[in-house]
C-alpha cells in the first residue's frame, strides 16, 4: 500500500453495506454457523461461550493454539458453559469429543483446511495481522480482538487485508464491545447530535491494580510450564505475551486502545491527532527481564485540532487505583462513561443530569457476536477493521512518542515512520521454527529509544 492511500484510508469509516448472498449454505437460515477459534487464552475462551450466549446456531468444530497444552482447558470450559446453558442439547454447539485441535506455528493453517464458516482469532496481538491475512486467503469470515495489530508496519498491512475482505464479500468484527452497548451508544448518538454543544475536550483513561504479565508468568511457573525456559527465549516470551512488547504492543495498545477508541469514536471516527508528545515508565519494583519490557504507564498528550486535545492515561500497578472511562466536555455539558459501561451519563456545565440510559441493557460482549452472526446470515457485509485500525495506530503513536520522550507529527508517524516489534529472527506466518531461540530484552529509555 502507497503511503498516501494508507493515510487516507487511515480516515475511513467502516460500514456495512449490501451483498449478494453467500455461496456456500452453511450460513443460510437456520444453519449452523460451523466456527473455529484460533488462541486458547481466557480471551478466546470468552469470546466463543460469548458468541454461543449470542446466537446458539453456532458448531465450535476446531481449536488452534501454538500450544497443545492449552487445549484441554478452552474446551472442558466451553463445554461446562454449553451444559448449563443447553443441557442435553450441549453436543449440539459442541461436541468435544469431535472437535478438532491443532498446535504449532502451523495451528491456523491446520485449522482453516477444516470445513469451517468463521474464525475467532484471539492469539496474542502479534499474531493478529498474519493471521487474519490467512483468514481472508481462505475465504472466511472472523471475529478479531483488539487491537488490530502492534506496529504501524502492521497496520498498514491490515488496511489491505480489510480491504480484500471487503472485496471478497467477508464480514470481520472486532472485540471493541463498547461500540455494541446500548449506554455507550445512546451517549455516543447524543454527543455527534450537538447535544453538549461543541466539543472542547477529552479524556481517556484505564487504571488499573495489577501488573498483567506478572500474574500470567507466576502461574505458569506453578504449572511448571516454562521449567527451563530463560526470559529471551521466544516461548518463554509468547506464553507471557502481555509482559512483552513486540508480543501484545505495550498496554496502551493491548487494553488502553478500549478508551482510545470511544474518543475517535465520538468524534465520528475520522478525526486524528495532528500532533502528539507521551510520557511514561516501568515500576521499579517490577524486574525485568524476568517480568518483561513493556511500561508500567502512558499519559499522553494528542492534539486533535481546531483547540481539542485528548488527554490519555492508562496505568497497571497493584498500588494505584482502579478506575476506566472516558469523559468528553462540550460548551454546553459533558458526556461520562465509566467502570466498562455500568455508568453512561450526559450532565450539563454544572454537573446536573441531563440523560441517563436504561441499566437493563443487553451484554455487549455478546451484542458484537450477535451483529457478525446477523451479518452473515442476512448476507450484509459487516467490517469494523478500519474503525479498530485506526484506534491501534493512535494508541502505537502514543507508546511511541512515551518511549522516545518525543513530540512529532502524525502525519510524519503515517508517512514515514517504518516501526516493526517483530523480531527478525521470528516467522509468523507458520513455518516450523525453534520456540528456544533467543530475542533480547530491553526496557525503552526516554531520550535513548529512536524513533524509525
Amino acid at each position: 500500500m502507497k503511503r498516501r492511500d494508507f493515510i487516507a484510508r487511515a480516515a475511513l469509516v467502516a460500514a456495512a453495506c449490501p451483498l449478494p448472498k453467500f455461496g456456500f449454505a452453511s450460513v443460510r437460515g437456520d444453519d449452523r454457523i460451523k466456527v473455529g477459534l484460533v488462541g486458547c487464552g481466557g480471551r478466546g475462551t470468552g469470546a466463543a461461550c460469548n458468541m454461543i450466549a449470542a446466537d446458539p446456531n453456532v458448531k465450535i468444530v476446531a481449536v488452534a493454539d501454538l500450544f497443545a497444552d492449552k487445549h484441554e482447558w478452552t474446551l472442558n470450559t466451553i463445554s461446562d458453559f454449553c451444559k448449563k446453558r443447553f443441557g442435553s442439547g450441549a453436543s449440539d454447539v459442541m461436541d468435544p469429543d469431535k472437535v478438532k485441535k491443532f498446535a504449532g506455528w502451523d495451528c491456523i493453517d491446520q485449522l482453516l483446511a477444516e470445513d469451517v464458516d468463521l474464525v475467532i482469532e484471539a492469539t496474542p496481538p502479534v499474531f493478529r495481522t498474519p493471521h487474519y491475512a490467512k483468514i481472508v486467503a481462505a475465504g472466511k469470515h472472523a471475529f478479531l480482538e483488539k487491537p488490530a495489530c502492534v506496529d504501524v508496519s502492521q497496520a498498514r498491512e491490515m488496511l489491505e487485508i480489510s480491504g480484500k475482505a471487503r472485496q471478497k464479500g467477508l464480514s470481520v468484527v472486532c472485540g471493541t464491545q463498547r461500540r455494541y452497548h446500548e449506554g455507550y451508544r445512546d451517549v455516543v448518538r447524543r454527543v455527534q447530535d450537538g447535544e453538549i454543544g461543541d466539543i472542547v475536550s477529552a479524556q481517556c483513561f484505564w487504571y488499573g491494580p495489577y501488573y498483567v504479565g506478572q500474574s500470567l508468568r507466576d502461574n505458569l511457573e506453578k504449572r511448571g510450564l516454562i521449567e527451563g525456559l530463560e526470559p529471551f527465549d521466544v516461548e518463554y516470551q509468547i506464553r507471557n505475551w502481555p509482559s512483552f512488547i513486540w508480543t501484545s504492543g505495550d498496554n496502551i495498545v493491548e487494553q488502553h486502545v478500549h478508551n482510545i477508541d470511544v474518543v475517535l469514536w465520538a468524534l465520528g471516527d475520522a478525526r486524528m491527532p495532528v500532533d502528539l508528545r507521551g510520557i511514561g515508565g516501568r515500576s521499579t519494583d517490577l524486574p525485568s527481564p524476568k517480568y518483561g519490557d513493556r511500561f508500567s504507564n502512558f499519559a499522553v498528550d494528542y492534539d486533535m485540532g481546531g483547540g481539542l486535545r485528548l488527554a490519555s492515561y492508562c496505568q497497571q500497578d497493584p498500588k494505584c487505583s482502579d478506575s476506566v472511562g472516558e469523559r468528553i466536555i462540550g460548551t454546553k455539558g459533558a458526556m461520562i462513561t465509566q467502570n466498562y459501561g455500568r455508568v453512561c451519563r450526559m450532565v450539563d456545565l454544572k454537573g446536573g443530569e441531563l440523560y441517563t440510559p436504561r441499566s437493563d441493557i443487553p451484554q455487549p460482549l455478546e451484542m458484537e457476536h450477535k451483529f457478525l452472526l446477523d451479518s452473515i446470515r442476512s448476507g450484509r457485509r459487516a467490517n469494523t477493521l478500519d474503525t479498530l485500525v485506526n484506534s491501534t495506530l493512535v494508541a502505537v503513536a502514543g507508546r511511541m512518542s512515551a518511549y522516545s520522550g518525543k513530540k512529532f507529527k502524525y502525519e510524519w508517524f503515517l508517512k514515514k515512520s517504518g516501526e516493526s516489534l517483530v523480531p527478525k529472527n521470528v516467522d509468523l506466518y507458520g513455518r516450523e521454527q525453534d520456540l528456544r531461540v533467543k530475542n533480547p530484552v530491553s526496557v525503552p529509555v526516554p531520550g535513548k529509544y529512536r524513533l524509525v
